[in-house]
């Protein structure tokens, strides 16, 4: 029997009947099985592919967090790094700041100006630009390359013995103009450069006796006379706190001491009010 008879009945009206074949249904069966069997089989493979899928992703999102942590430390370290540099350069400058102002203390103690570029935009803010900064460098080398041509301190530890200006001449006991001032010391007690210059006297005569003159550029000289012996000659360099001599007493003296002096424009000058600043040129040096 190749057909299959199929009747529906109903309470009411008529019945139906349906005629099938066995081969027909067969094949839908075996389709609908095979349907069923190829759908199962992909939602198992969907599923193991979603559930490695997971783990990739899942791995590749500790990764992106382990990076991104590292990155965040990295960038806070960076953070702290350049917050500390900022107070280190914010205080590097104060300091250049003081110390260019103790220059200008020195510059205007002694008479000496120095035109330098000035910034209105941060002069006293909170804020320091870092052109502020290269500025106020510039500025501050300006001086203090100033400062080592420039006569400051004592020659000689000792005590001063005669000032400058109009006294009365100790051979000739006359009123008469001295153009220096007078250490009293030993003979043999050392004699040091208070500026960085060059010599260009180093000689002897009955006046000053033993001398040497030292020219330091921007138009300053110092003078060193009755010295007991030189150490340098024409033509030499020395610096700022060489020993150049001993003093002595040669030359038209009445004991052992150092006159010095200091020419400003081939002007004798009170060369006071230079050993006066001593301390604060020690200040803006440090």
């Amino acid at each position: 029997m190749s057909k299959l008879h199929i009747i529906i009945t109903g309470e009411r009206g008529p019945g139906r009947n349906f005629i099938v074949r066995k081969k027909t249904l067969r094949n839908v069966v075996v389709i609908s099985f095979a349907a069923a069997l190829l759908l199962t089989a992909s939602s198992l493979a969907g599923i193991h592919y979603f559930k490695n899928y997971s783990r990739t992703l899942e791995s590749r999102t500790q990764n992106l967090n382990m990076q991104l942590a590292e990155t965040k430390n990295a960038l806070d370290k960076l953070s702290k790094e350049k917050q500390q540099l900022a107070s280190q350069f914010s205080e590097e400058i104060s300091r250049l700041d003081e110390r260019s102002r103790v220059i200008q203390t020195i510059m205007d103690t002694i008479g000496v100006n120095l035109p330098v570029e000035e910034d209105p935009e941060h002069s006293g803010g909170p804020y320091i630009s870092p052109e502020y900064g290269e500025k106020l460098i510039y500025r501050a080398d300006q001086y203090l390359e100033l400062l080592q041509t420039i006569p400051l301190g004592m020659p000689v530890p000792g005590e001063i013995s005669s000032k400058f200006g109009n006294r009365t001449d100790p051979l000739r006991k006359k009123s008469a103009f001295h153009p220096g001032i007078d250490f009293r010391g030993n003979t043999g007690d050392e004699i040091r450069a208070t500026a960085d210059g060059t010599v260009i006297k180093a000689t002897s005569n009955n006046v000053l006796g033993r001398h040497i003159f030292i020219s330091h550029g921007n138009g300053f000289e110092t003078i060193f006379a009755h010295m007991n012996k030189t150490f340098v000659k024409k033509g030499e360099l020395v610096k700022r706190g060489q020993v150049i001599g001993h003093i002595g007493n040669s030359g038209r003296s009445t004991g052992s001491h150092l006159h010095y002096g200091i020419r400003y424009n081939e002007k004798s000058i009170d060369p006071m009010k230079y050993l006066k600043v001593a301390d604060l040129s020690l200040t803006a040096s440090r």
